[in-house]
This record gives C-alpha cells, sequence and structure tokens, in this order.
C-alpha cells in the first residue's frame, strides 16, 4: 500500500509539473462555490447548485492553469481586495480580545490605531506614524 501511494504522489508531483497550483484566490473561490452550494439546499435556491459548481470549476481551472503570469497578477490583485478589510477584521479581533485590558482608538492626524493601557489617567501619548502627541483619557 505504502508503494503505490508513493507512486501515486509521484505521478501527481510530474502532472503539477508546470502548473500554477493553489493559492489564497483559490481557496476563496471554493469557499464562495461552498456557499453557493450550500445555499442551494434552500428551497428557492436550487439553481445556486449550479452556480456553486460553475465557480469550483474555475477554482480547478486556476489551479491546473499553466498561465502562470496571470495567475500571479490575479492574486496580487485579490490581495490588494483584501488588505484593508483583512486589516480591519484583525484590529477588531485585538480590540474585543484586549478590551479589559487596553483602550484603542485614532490618531487625529493621520488615523493610525494606537493602543494604549487602560486605567492610567489621563496619559500623553505620541503617535508611532506621525509624531504627533496627544492626550488621552484610560
Amino acid at each position: 500500500m505504502k508503494q503505490y501511494l508513493m507512486k501515486a504522489l509521484a505521478w501527481l508531483r510530474r502532472f503539477m509539473a508546470g502548473r500554477y497550483g493553489p493559492d489564497e484566490l483559490t481557496a476563496a473561490i471554493v469557499i464562495l462555490g461552498c456557499v453557493f452550494t450550500f445555499l442551494s439546499n434552500f428551497r428557492p435556491l436550487r439553481f445556486m447548485y449550479f452556480i456553486g459548481m460553475l465557480v469550483m470549476a474555475v477554482a480547478i481551472w486556476r489551479t491546473l492553469s499553466k498561465n502562470i503570469d496571470a495567475r500571479i497578477r490575479e492574486r496580487m490583485w485579490f490581495l490588494r481586495v483584501i488588505e484593508k478589510p483583512k486589516a480591519e477584521f484583525k484590529l477588531l479581533s485585538n480590540v474585543i480580545r484586549d478590551r479589559k485590558t487596553h483602550k484603542y482608538f485614532k490618531c487625529k492626524n493621520c488615523g493610525a490605531s494606537l493602543r494604549v493601557p487602560r486605567g492610567k489617567g489621563k496619559i500623553s501619548v505620541t503617535c508611532p506614524k506621525c509624531r504627533v502627541k496627544t492626550e488621552k483619557k484610560t
């Protein structure tokens, strides 16, 4: 059995040589396809199954593509698009995690997020980006 798996793995390596393979955009497309497929379980949304399968086919096509330059451009575009929402989500999760020990606020000059410890009274905070000093109550 182990020898069979080794041969199958070697075949897969040879098959994928020169192909793009999976990336973040492909994973997002697969998740979107799964959402469409899940929505197709509801009676009025049965047509979503075909949309979900079409989206999954696009993910497979991207993975097996040999046009690596185009796939890299698509990936870079995707990463630029999700950069801001991803940062906002990370900030929100940090605010929730640190809600008892730290207070977050934005710099009035540049808009950077600043974190200060709670319970220190009125303190002077210097923004690390623009070096503007502000006084905040914690």
